[in-house]
C-alpha cells in the first residue's frame, strides 16, 4: 500500500503540466473553454493553447504568465505555484527562442546610434592628430632654433663680462687698493646686469610659437563640443495615447530602451505617455483597442500584422 501511495503522489498535480492541471480544474468546475474565454476576455484558441502547453502559439512570457495567473484565480488554483512550474516548463522553449532570436527594431536603432558615435569619435581623433602634426611640422623647427640661439647668446655673454672685469682691474691695482676695489665693484655690477638683459630678451622668442599652437587645439575642442550637443539634441520627445474598449495587455518601450508602460488595461481606460522616441508598442488584444494616437495623429492598426490577437510595432516621427 505504501508503494502504491507514493506512486499516486508522484503522479499528482505537481508532476503534471500546468495546462493539464488548469484543464482538470476547469472541468471540475463544470466550465468549457468558451466560458473561461468569456470571463478572461480572451479567445478560446488562447485557452486551448494554454491547456495544450502550445507555447509557440502564445504571446510573450509576460502575457502568458498573466493569462495563467488569471486562469488559476478563476479555477481556485495556487497561482504562485503554477507560475513557478510554468517557468521551468518554458526554459527549453526560451533557449530555443534565444538561439533563433533576431534583434528588435529598438535594438537595431540603438546599434545604429552607437555605430554613428564610434565613427564620430574616430573622425575627431584623426582630425586632432592631423592638426597637431601640422603644428609640429610648421612651428617645431623654429621653436627649437629660437631656443638654441637664445641659449648661445647667454653662454657667450657670461665669459666676456668676466674677462672684461679682470682686464680692467689689473691697471687699476697699480694706482691703489681703494681705486681697484671701486673699479672691481662697478665692473661686477655692469657684468651682472648684462646677462639678465639678454635672458629677458630671449623669453619673448620662446613664448611666441606657444601662443600660436593653442589655436588649433581650441578649434578641435569646439568641434567636439558641437558634436556632443548634436547627439544630445538627436533624442526627441513624442507623445502616445491608447484608448481601450476591452481588457488588453499593453507594453511600451521608449527610445532609451526603458520599459515605461506594462499594464493590463481595462475597458474605458486610456494610456498616455510622453518621452523619447521611437516607441516599441506591444498589444495583447488588438480587438480591445479603441484607438491609438501618436503625436496627435491616429495610427491605423490594420497596417501591422496580427498573430493570435497580438501585434507589435514601432512608432517613429522619422518614419512617418
Amino acid at each position: 500500500m505504501s508503494e502504491e501511495g507514493s506512486a499516486e503522489n508522484s503522479n499528482g498535480p505537481t508532476s503534471r503540466l500546468v495546462g493539464e492541471q488548469l484543464r482538470t480544474a476547469r472541468e471540475h468546475h463544470g466550465m468549457d473553454r468558451q466560458d473561461v474565454a468569456d470571463q478572461l476576455h480572451l479567445r478560446p484558441s488562447i485557452i486551448q493553447a494554454i491547456e495544450d502547453s502550445d507555447y509557440e502559439a502564445m504571446p510573450a512570457d509576460l502575457f502568458l504568465k498573466g493569462y495563467v495567473r488569471t486562469y488559476a484565480r478563476l479555477t481556485e488554483q495556487d497561482g504562485d505555484d503554477l507560475i513557478a512550474r510554468l517557468d521551468r516548463e518554458l526554459e527549453p522553449f526560451r533557449q530555443k527562442q534565444e538561439a533563433q532570436k533576431e534583434p528588435s527594431p529598438t535594438e537595431i536603432i540603438r546599434q545604429k546610434k552607437l555605430r554613428r558615435r564610434r565613427i564620430g569619435g574616430v573622425a575627431i581623433a584623426l582630425l586632432t592628430a592631423v592638426v597637431i602634426g601640422w603644428v609640429v611640422y610648421q612651428y617645431g623647427p623654429w621653436v627649437v632654433d629660437s631656443a638654441v640661439d637664445a641659449a648661445g647668446e647667454v653662454e657667450l655673454d657670461v665669459p666676456d663680462s668676466g674677462s672684461g672685469a679682470e682686464s680692467e682691474s689689473e691697471p687699476d691695482s697699480a694706482t691703489g687698493e681703494g681705486d681697484s676695489t671701486e673699479a672691481g665693484s662697478s665692473e661686477a655690477e655692469t657684468s651682472s646686469t648684462e646677462p639678465s638683459s639678454d635672458g629677458a630678451g630671449a623669453e619673448p622668442a620662446l613664448s611666441t610659437p606657444v601662443a600660436q599652437v593653442d589655436d588649433p587645439g581650441a578649434a578641435v575642442s569646439n568641434g567636439g563640443t558641437q558634436a556632443e550637443s548634436g547627439e544630445q539634441a538627436s533624442a526627441s520627445q513624442a507623445s502616445l495615447t491608447i484608448a481601450f474598449d476591452g481588457a488588453c495587455w499593453v507594453e511600451v518601450v521608449n527610445g532609451n530602451g526603458e520599459r515605461v508602460v506594462v499594464t493590463l488595461a481595462q475597458e474605458g481606460e486610456t494610456v498616455d505617455y510622453e518621452g523619447p522616441e521611437p516607441f516599441e508598442v506591444l498589444l495583447g488584444n488588438v480587438e480591445a483597442v479603441a484607438s491609438v494616437r501618436f503625436m496627435g495623429e491616429t495610427v491605423d492598426l490594420d497596417q501591422y500584422p496580427v498573430n493570435a490577437g497580438r501585434t507589435q510595432f514601432v512608432l517613429d516621427t522619422a518614419n512617418g
